[in-house]
């Protein structure tokens, strides 16, 4: 269930970035990799918990750091992208 929660919020913040700042093309892909960095940290992070704190194996954890960073990294590379076709470069 907590890896569903992390999906769907970082879903939900890449889908609010891009719709604040989709003024340009430029514009879209400084917030999508500057979202990708912070995300992929907040992910590791997670995963660091996971193994620190809970116990679990560095080797347990990573599927859903895969999970957790990736989902919501292709979304928002989608989204980006369709936006960008209407954003003006």
């Amino acid at each position: 269930m907590r890896t569903l929660i992390i999906i769907a919020i970082g879903i939900v913040l890449a889908t609010i970035l891009l719709a604040v700042f989709r003024r340009d093309a430029r514009t879209l892909r400084t917030v999508f990799v500057t979202f990708a960095i912070a995300w992929i940290a907040v992910c590791a992070y997670n995963m660091w918990l996971g193994v620190a704190r809970a116990g679990y194996a560095a080797t347990e954890e990573l599927p859903f750091l895969l999970a957790n960073a990736g989902v919501p990294l292709l979304f928002a590379w989608w989204l980006q992208r369709r936006l960008r076709r209407g954003a003006t470069a």
